[in-house]
Formats: C-alpha cells, sequence, structure tokens
C-alpha cells in the first residue's frame, strides 16, 4: 500500500485513467439492471408457490382482475354504458373477457335443478306449511289455539330462502344502481409491470373514448394490475428521491466538516464508482433489484462516504505537519488498516445473509459485500490521486507543511466517576431493552406496509357493496368432476374450522349444474307429487295459484350440461387451453393481517393433506402464497441470520486483530449498543416487518465501523493518546455516522411505509450503534488505561506500548 500510495502521488493521471475506464465499462453495464417490485420476485423459482402461481397463470391467462367503476349517471345510463364498453374492451389483446351482467333468468328458470336432496326436502316442507296455513286461515271455523300464530312465510320469503347458492345479481352494482363495476379480466399477470401499465393504458383510453357519447359518465379502476402499478410507481419515486436526498445531505455532511469543497470529490467519486462496479456485477449475476435490494444505494452511500471521510481527514491532519507527499502516505498507512478491516468486517456481515432461505435476503447480501468492498479499494485507488491532484493545483504549497491550527484551550478530562456513570447508563438501557423485548414484534397488518391511496379506497368500497372479495382464490383441477370434489372437500375443512375459516364462499362449475343421486331424484319426485295433490281452490289463487304455476315449470325444466351454461359463467372456471377446470374460494376477510395469513397458509397445507388422501390433485394461484412463504422464512432466517452476522462480525475481529480479547474488547460494545435497540424500537413504537427486518444484520457491519477506526488509530497512538484520538479520528467517526443517518434518513421522506420503517429502524440502530461505539467504547478504554495495560489475566497486552509511556498517568477525554 506504500508503494501505492507513491505512484497515486506522483502518477494520479494513469491511476485515474484506469479507473474511469473500469467505471465507464461498469456504468455500461450497471445502466441495463431493472427494478422488479413483485413479491413473487422475492421467492426462488423453484419454490412450489411461485411454480404453481405461474403455472396456474397462464392456464387462466392471468391473476385477479381489473376492476373498472363507471358511476355519474342514471343506471340505465350506466347499463347501456357498460354494453357498449365491454366489447371494446374484450378486442384488446390484453383483455379475455369483461364481467358486468350475468344471464340470472337461465339460472331461475333452472333453479330446482341446483337444489341438493336435502334442500329439496326443505324447500317442499315450507310449501306445505305455507299452504297448510294458508288453507286454515281460509277455514272461518278455525279457531287458532296459539295466542299469536307464527304468519305463514311468503312466497318470496320462501323462494330467497332456497335460492340455489350459485345464483348471483344480474348486473355488478350497488343495491340503488349509483355505480356499476366492469370486472375485466386481463391475460397477464399483475407482477409483470410493463404488461399491466399497457393494459390499465388501453382500458382507461378505451373506457374514455366510450364515454364521450354518455354524457356525465365517469370511470375509474382499482384491483390487482392498478394496486400493484400505484405502488411500484410510489416505491420508485421513492427510492429516487431518498436517494438524491442521502447523497445531497451526504455532500453537505462531507463539505462542512472537511472544510474544503474538493473533499466533496475525493469523497463521493469513489462511492460513485464503488456503486457502479457494485451495480454492474448484479446486473451480471442477478439482473434485476427487488424491494429489498432496491434501497442498497443509501446503504452503499453511507458507508463508502465513511471510508472517504477518514482518508481525507486524517491527511488534513498529518498535512498540518508534513509536506504533502509524505501527508498524503502516512494517512494512507494511518487508515488503510482500520479501512480493510472495517470493510472485511462489513462484508462479512452482509454476507452472512447469502445463508438465508429467503431469496431477497440472499440476494441482498451478496450485493451488499461485494458492494463494501468495491467501494473500499475504490477509495484507495481515487482518493490518494484525487488529493494528489488537488495539491498539484499550488504546486508551491506542496512542499511544506501548512500552518498550524491555533489551539482550542487545554484539555479536558471526564472524571471517573463521569466514566462509571457512561457504563452504568448504557447497562441501565440494556437491561430495560430487555424487559420491553416481548413488545417488539413483527407488525401483523400489511395494508399499513402498502399504504393508502386512490385505488386501495376504491377496492375497499367495491367490496363492501358487492359484499364479497372479487379476487378469490383460484384452483387448478384436471376436470370438473375433480373441481366439484376439491370444492365440496374445502367446504368440509372450513367448516371445521368454524370462525377461524378462511373462505367465506367456494364455487366451482359443478354449483351450475343439475344435482344427481337417487336421493335427489326422491325429493323431486315428492315434490312433483305434492303440487299433483294440490285442489283446484289452491291453483286457482290469486296468492298461491301463480307459484304453483311456477313451481311446475321448474319441476318441468330440462337439465343441462357444461356447454349449455352461459358464456359468461363457463369462462370463469374454464383453463385457456381447455385443459382443466378452476374452483374459485372468496376469502372472508382481507389477509393483510399477518394472523389471518397464517391460519390461511396453514389451511391450505391442512387441504393438500385431506385432497392427496382422496386422490385430488391442484395447484394455487394465489400471491398470498407467496406472502405466508416470505413471513415463514423471514420468521425461520432471522434469528439464526442475525446470530450469523454476529459471529461473523466477531471472526473477522479475531482474524484483524489477531487476538480474541482485543475482538471481544472491540465488539463487546457494539453488541451492547445495539442490545438497546428494542427500548428504542419501544419507546419510538416501531415494529419489525418483513422489509425492514433486513436492517437488523446490516446494523452490525455499519455499526462496527467506528470502533474499528477508533481502536487502530489507539494502538497507533499508544496509551495516554485517547483524547487526541478521540477530537481527530473520534470526530472523523461523529462525521461518518452523521453520513450513514443521512443514508437512511432519507428514507424518512418516502410515502411507502414499507420504506420509512427501513430508515426508521435504521436510524433508531444507528443511534443505539452510536451509543455503544463512540460513546461507550472510549468510556471503557479511558477506565481501562488506569489500570496497567500490560496486565491481563491471561497475559496478553491489550495494545503494544512505546517504551517512554508512564502508564500511571491520569487519563482524560
Amino acid at each position: 500500500m506504500e508503494r501505492f500510495a507513491a505512484l497515486s502521488y506522483r502518477r494520479p493521471g494513469l491511476v485515474l485513467t484506469c479507473v474511469v475506464a473500469v467505471a465507464l465499462l461498469a456504468g455500461l453495464l450497471a445502466s441495463r439492471l431493472v427494478f422488479h417490485g413483485s413479491f413473487v420476485e422475492l421467492l426462488p423459482a423453484h419454490t412450489q408457490e411461485v411454480r404453481e402461481l405461474e403455472a396456474v397463470s397462464h392456464k387462466a391467462g392471468g391473476d385477479g382482475y381489473l376492476v373498472l367503476r363507471a358511476r355519474g349517471a342514471g343506471q340505465e345510463t350506466l347499463r347501456r354504458f357498460a354494453h357498449a364498453l365491454a366489447p371494446r374492451l374484450e378486442a384488446l389483446e390484453e383483455v379475455r373477457y369483461v364481467e358486468f351482467r350475468y344471464d340470472t333468468r337461465f339460472f331461475e328458470d333452472r333453479a330446482l335443478l341446483l337444489l341438493s336432496a336435502q334442500q329439496l326436502r326443505a324447500l317442499r316442507e315450507d310449501l306445505e306449511a305455507t299452504v297448510q296455513k294458508q288453507k286454515l286461515a281460509a277455514n272461518p271455523l278455525f279457531v287458532p289455539l296459539d295466542e299469536e300464530p307464527s304468519p305463514p312465510l311468503s312466497l318470496e320469503e320462501i323462494a330467497r330462502r332456497h335460492a340455489p347458492r350459485a345464483m348471483v345479481r344480474e348486473y355488478l352494482s350497488p343495491e340503488d344502481g349509483s355505480e356499476l363495476y366492469l370486472f375485466v379480466k386481463p391475460s397477464g399477470l399483475a407482477g409483470d409491470l410493463v404488461f399491466a401499465q399497457r393494459l390499465l393504458t388501453r382500458v382507461q383510453t378505451t373506457s374514455a373514448e366510450v364515454a364521450r357519447d354518455f354524457p356525465g359518465v365517469e370511470t375509474d379502476a382499482t384491483g390487482a394490475h392498478a394496486l400493484r402499478l400505484e405502488e411500484d410507481r410510489r416505491m420508485r419515486a421513492d427510492l429516487t428521491r431518498s436517494s438524491v436526498l442521502s447523497c445531497a445531505i451526504a455532500a453537505l455532511i462531507v463539505v462542512l466538516s472537511c472544510r474544503r469543497p474538493t473533499a466533496l470529490l475525493v469523497v463521493g467519486a469513489p462511492v460513485g464508482v464503488g456503486l457502479l462496479v457494485t451495480f454492474a456485477l448484479a446486473q451480471q449475476t442477478i439482473g434485476y433489484l427487488n424491494i429489498i435490494t432496491g434501497f442498497l444505494v443509501a446503504i452503499l452511500i453511507g458507508l463508502g462516504i465513511e471510508y472517504g471521510l477518514h482518508l481525507v481527514m486524517r491527511y488534513a491532519e498529518e498535512r498540518r505537519q508534513l509536506a504533502a507527499g509524505e501527508a498524503l502516505r502516512e494517512a494512507v498507512l494511518g487508515t488503510w488498516k482500520g479501512a480493510l478491516t472495517s470493510a472485511c468486517t462489513n462484508a462479512a456481515a452482509f454476507a452472512a445473509l447469502m445463508l438465508a432461505e429467503f431469496q431477497a435476503f440472499a440476494q441482498f447480501g451478496w450485493i451488499a459485500a461485494a458492494g463494501v468492498l468495491f467501494t473500499v479499494l475504490a477509495t484507495y485507488l481515487i482518493g490518494p490521486a484525487l488529493i494528489a491532484l488537488t495539491e498539484r493545483l499550488r504546486p508551491a504549497r506542496a512542499e511544506a507543511p501548512l500552518p498550524a491550527r491555533p489551539s482550542r484551550g487545554p484539555r479536558w478530562s471526564l472524571p471517573r466517576g463521569a466514566l462509571v456513570g457512561i457504563v452504568v447508563g448504557v447497562g441501565a438501557l440494556v437491561a430495560y431493552s430487555a424487559t420491553v423485548m416481548n413488545t417488539v414484534g413483527f407488525e401483523p397488518d400489511m395494508r399499513k406496509l402498502r399504504g393508502e391511496f386512490a385505488a386501495t379506497r376504491l377496492d375497499d368500497r367495491i367490496i363492501s357493496q358487492l359484499g364479497r372479495r372479487h379476487s378469490p382464490t383460484v384452483f387448478l383441477t384436471q376436470d370438473v368432476s375433480q373441481a366439484g370434489q376439491l370444492a365440496a372437500t374445502l367446504r368440509e375443512l372450513e367448516a371445521r374450522h368454524g370462525e377461524d375459516r378462511t373462505f367465506a364462499e367456494v364455487v366451482s362449475l359443478s354449483d351450475f349444474l343439475p344435482r344427481t343421486g337417487a336421493d335427489v331424484e326422491a325429493e323431486r319426485a315428492a315434490l312433483r307429487a305434492f303440487a299433483q295433490r294440490l285442489p283446484e281452490s289452491v291453483r286457482s289463487s290469486e296468492k298461491l295459484g301463480p307459484a304453483v304455476r311456477r313451481l311446475e315449470a321448474l319441476l318441468d325444466a330440462r337439465p343441462h350440461g357444461v356447454e349449455e351454461l352461459p358464456p359468461e359463467v363457463r369462462r370463469r372456471f374454464s383453463a385457456l387451453d381447455g385443459e382443466g377446470s378452476f374452483v374459485l374460494a372468496f376469502k372472508r376477510e382481507s389477509l393483510s393481517d399477518t394472523d389471518a395469513l397464517h391460519r390461511f397458509g396453514e389451511q391450505m397445507g391442512e387441504l393438500r393433506e385431506a385432497a392427496a388422501a382422496r386422490g385430488l390433485q391442484f395447484q394455487v394461484l394465489d400471491s398470498n402464497l407467496i406472502a405466508y412463504r416470505i413471513f415463514e422464512l423471514v420468521r425461520q432466517d432471522g434469528p439464526w441470520l442475525l446470530l450469523a452476522a454476529g459471529l461473523a462480525v466477531f471472526a473477522m475481529m479475531v482474524a484483524s486483530l489477531r487476538s480474541v480479547r482485543r475482538a471481544a474488547l472491540v465488539a463487546g460494545p457494539l453488541y451492547i449498543g445495539l442490545a438497546c435497540l428494542p427500548a428504542a424500537m419501544h419507546l419510538y413504537g416501531l415494529k419489525l416487518n418483513f422489509i425492514n427486518a433486513v436492517v437488523l444484520p446490516n446494523l452490525l457491519a455499519i455499526a462496527v465501523d467506528n470502533a474499528v477506526h477508533l481502536y487502530h488509530r489507539y494502538r497507533e497512538e499508544g496509551p495516554g493518546s485517547l483524547p487526541h484520538v478521540v477530537r481527530t479520528t473520534g470526530v472523523a467517526a461523529v462525521v461518518a455516522t452523521l453520513s450513514n443517518a443521512a443514508g437512511y434518513g432519507a428514507l424518512l421522506t418516502a410515502r411507502h411505509p414499507g420504506l420509512r420503517s427501513i430508515g426508521e429502524l435504521a436510524l433508531l440502530g444507528v443511534a443505539c450503534a452510536f451509543l455503544g461505539t463512540t460513546v461507550l467504547f472510549p468510556a471503557v478504554l479511558a477506565l481501562l488505561e488506569r489500570r496497567d495495560p500490560r496486565a491481563s489475566d491471561d497475559g496478553e497486552d491489550l495494545m503494544p506500548l512505546p517504551a517512554e509511556v508512564e502508564t500511571d498517568e491520569e487519563p482524560s477525554v
């Protein structure tokens, strides 16, 4: 490194030319990197949930619906608008079909064919009771024994009570008809953002064109594709804004702390090159960034600036005593070991995430570990060369040291009581943190991580108006028969769970076909016999006559098959290639609550076992299964990854310092500081979630830098130098902490709550780590100096001592 520092000073142009060439190539590759905001991208492609989602979506033509709301005119105008718009939308290549009206007359004329034997028996008993009560009421000699006899059921009440479960409303609209909803079935996935944007644009354009002929009609959209686009748009804007803001804040910190505008170039240029090389590697190895890896820019900016700050501020310190070339050499040699130790420790902590089964964590660990190493190398490749160039602007000044700054007054020292107070105070905070740790759990409501916007509010309104959720879980089976059996199995499972059941309604194509079986035929025959036994007086009655004739017509209805069903029913349950049949299960509650999501995942596991026992095979299309798997992986991986990161940090410290005791001295305050994080989260009111949980192992990597640089400088200077170390390297550590906080703090401006929670947790963690590494650690060193540093339980020195150092001197901080 000494030779390279000399080369950078003598030939900065050559060094920078090579670096610029590498940066241009890396920038070309990094420009091809794309952002995938879909949660599906967070799991490996071989995961069962991902494979089934992709397989079923190809059969179904897509997942979910794009829901278009029409309003602003009368009921008849809205219906005419929908009839005019639907064929125009179905002509688009992005649309499979449009639902807004059902042929209810078809099912009304065949209502009895859709009832089970039990339902037919109940219908007959209600009809017999009503006819009997009507006869008694018409008999003038009948005297009721009950004081208040119950009135007979009206025929309308009987019809509603025994309507087939498959019956639907004619138009998809609220009761008052003030709105009308068109369910547009896309031919692609909501996770395909290019397709989703094209779909939404063409649907909105077409609806606007048709609306010109219907004055007053307005449309807006929601559904899986619209929600996904809006969330992605917010996330992209948040990540862009936070990255720009973190750069601006970090630049301001550098200028104010170094007091030289040229320092901004020395500190910032290596970070830029390191980022380009890092994302070029990410593009070549992974190909995209996701919701977890997308905020790496802010993290790497904070970490990268730290290395440059220590180099620049050490150079400024040495420059007061040495000529430019010698000062650069001392600055590089004096900070290189600490920077390399810090970078390797950071990389080891990040690399521990690669052990995660959760793909997003593993990708984050790989990119972050590489980014830290690239950034520190870029700092020591580019930084010295840029410093040399700035000195050549005024060559006469480079030959002599700069004027020393005036003294800021006498050294001050903290008494032993204050040092002990710091240690005791931090210990008390750790104890408080242990008592409140159980209150810091996972955020159960995923809706809070996505936030509220117009599309989500419209989605909620449509659900409330129609009385059910419009994005069902889709099960793919081999044929209609297996679909019916799977639906029956699922209903039995839901009945066993009672109030804890997941689905409010389960529907298959079999529900729209005539019921068969000897018991059904027997009940139909009994109902036909009941109608034939009715006397002529009942048949000619104004109240009962029309109902009797309607009953006889229903009994004479001819059974129908799948091909005779209305097309709007068939296509909902039929695969695009004609091979397979769907079961649709509508949820009774939102799965944004993680408790509900957990019940859903467990019941899907029970369904697989029950179906396998009956020889049924199926695949599932529901992104909630992806979310369930992510939560399970985060809960499973989280504690072990945090432990692995902690062990990796300690192992790298041992390897660097060549001493377990020294590593414990440096890493101990870091761990103690981070142990205060639960207390900070409890007081702030912040919970973990599957987005911000990735910050926890990173805090170990980010926080260890201050302690490493302080200790390396302390070992270099020797005991008694602590005040000087704190005034120099300690100040640089404070500035570095502020730069890290700037990288994360910029995320506080995010509108996406999940991204904002990353910034909140990271800032709390950085503050706790600063407490441990930059407040507690120097206090511990100061207390240790009061003892003979050569004496230890195992005979090992904490640091090498120059012979002339007097160890009984009162230390000051």
